[in-house]
């Protein structure tokens, strides 16, 4: 961390000096004349005599001024500290070219960051970090307006704006403030280059993306699903948004060639449900979840008799993939068969079955992929196992636009740039995987490159 440094002031027209201003005015004045006088003295033998007094006296004045410039020195605001990362050469020499384009002009009339004063305006210190893969860092510029009142989207964007042209690449993907307040952050983000998976249409194609930890699911260049720090995961995306590619195509097929158990279940019939062993008839997809709760009980037997606190203690015991998809036919499917037998009470055994798998499957190794077209509360989970998988979310196409999905599923991020989706596109907040999946950020799904 830097030492502290005292706060610059611009000067604006019509503004007042500072007290150390001031003193520094009277501190060379004194001086002057004191070198004035010693230059007579000895320039001129007789004036001597005359001039001890004088030149006593402005000594003492001397002296006094510099008491005084010292003390109105060490009354300056001092600027708040932040620690940055260190940084390569390369990174280091674009942060600085980066730093140079928020000029005093930027700060004080675009951004509004600045506070004006009867000395001037005061200008907030300004740091810039790039990683060493230079393709993400952000800005810190210290807060000392009022950007709580303000209207952050507009603030992204025209710190965007900043970087307009021959750093366009880099866009702030989201801001937020350092603990204490004391500096605003804006994240950014290459853009322009995508950190999207592309995947050759063969059988082993996905070998590449096997992880050497096998509870770690890579989901993009960028990201990685820990399993083992969040055990489930929610997909958010209507019809034909690429939900199924991601989940059945890519993530049960990887968690295969990773050693998982996988299941995908659903109710609407499909490939995926075939080829990973699920159900699509509503009551037999209860039934199976039903199935895995006594799996959950077994296992958490096993691993209590053996004195250990979670799965991954266990040397053989393998991950599970249960994938539910088509949540909002299920909630409806289930609701239906109750009226018609109200003795079944299918949809409260479906309640119970998949709040227990989402509160204690994690310690398991059972991992829950709940897969739906619509965030609400009738098209999704219940309530407890809702906010079970929320900590990892991925939300594509129209379900990523939308504030209420995201308040749903999201909460606290309702507010977001309205943005154009294209197939496989969306956010995705992903809890333990950096910091900046934290929040939602912008993500593409592996693509398939048929022609390959």
């Amino acid at each position: 961390m830097r030492s502290r440094r005292y706060r610059r002031i611009k000067p604006t027209p019509n503004c007042k000096p500072q007290g150390y201003q001031l003193s520094l005015i009277a501190f060379t004045v004194t001086t002057s004349m004191t070198g004035l006088l010693l230059y007579i003295s000895y320039s001129i033998e007789q004036s001597k005599p005359y001039l001890t007094k004088p030149l006593l006296f402005f000594a003492i004045i001397d002296f006094i001024s510099f008491l005084c410039l010292v003390y109105t020195w060490s009354l300056r605001e001092e600027v708040s500290t932040i620690s940055i990362p260190v940084m390569s050469n390369q990174a280091n020499r674009l942060s600085q070219k980066l730093k140079r384009l928020f000029n005093d002009k930027q700060i004080t009339d675009v951004l509004k960051l600045s506070n004006s004063t009867r000395y001037g305006d005061e200008m907030p210190e300004l740091h810039v970090w790039i990683n060493d893969n230079l393709n993400e860092g952000y800005i810190a510029i210290e807060n000392i307006a009022n950007w709580e009142r303000a209207d952050r989207e507009k603030f992204e964007q025209r710190v965007s704006g900043i970087l307009a042209g021959k750093y366009q690449r880099f866009t702030v993907v989201n801001s937020e403030l350092t603990a204490g307040d004391s500096y605003i952050i804006f994240r950014l983000e290459d853009t322009l280059t995508s950190q999207r998976l592309h995947v050759k249409d063969e059988s082993d194609s996905l070998k590449e993306f096997i992880n050497d930890n096998k509870h770690t699911i890579r989901l993009s260049n960028d990201l990685v699903w820990h399993s083992d720090i969040v055990p489930h995961l929610s997909i958010i995306a209507r019809t034909r948004a690429g939900k199924s590619v991601l989940a059945g195509r890519y993530m049960a097929r990887l968690m295969l060639l990773q050693g998982w158990d996988v299941e995908y279940n659903s109710a609407k019939y499909d490939r995926y449900v075939k080829e990973f062993h699920g159900q699509s008839d509503p009551i037999k997809i209860v039934e199976r979840a039903e199935y895995w709760c006594t799996v959950m009980d077994e296992r958490l037997a096993k691993i209590n008799e053996a004195n250990k606190d979670m799965y991954l203690e266990m040397e053989h015991m393998s991950d599970i993939g249960l994938f539910f998809d088509e949540l909002g036919n299920l909630n409806a499917s289930l609701e239906s068969l109750d009226k018609i037998d109200k003795s079944l009470k299918i949809t409260s055994r479906w309640t119970t079955t998949i709040n227990r798998l989402s509160a204690t499957g994690g310690s398991a190794g059972i991992h829950i992929i709940a897969i739906s077209q619509f965030a609400t509360k009738e098209g999704f989970l219940p309530s407890l196992a809702r906010v079970n998988c929320s900590d990892a979310v991925i939300m594509l196409g129209g379900a990523a636009d939308s504030a209420e999905e995201r308040k749903y599923l999201m909460s606290g991020f309702a507010d977001m740039p309205k943005r154009s989706y294209g197939k496989g596109q969306g956010v995705a907040r992903i809890i333990g995987s950096g910091k900046k999946w934290e929040v939602p950020h912008f993500y593409e799904t592996p693509w398939f490159d048929e022609q390959w």
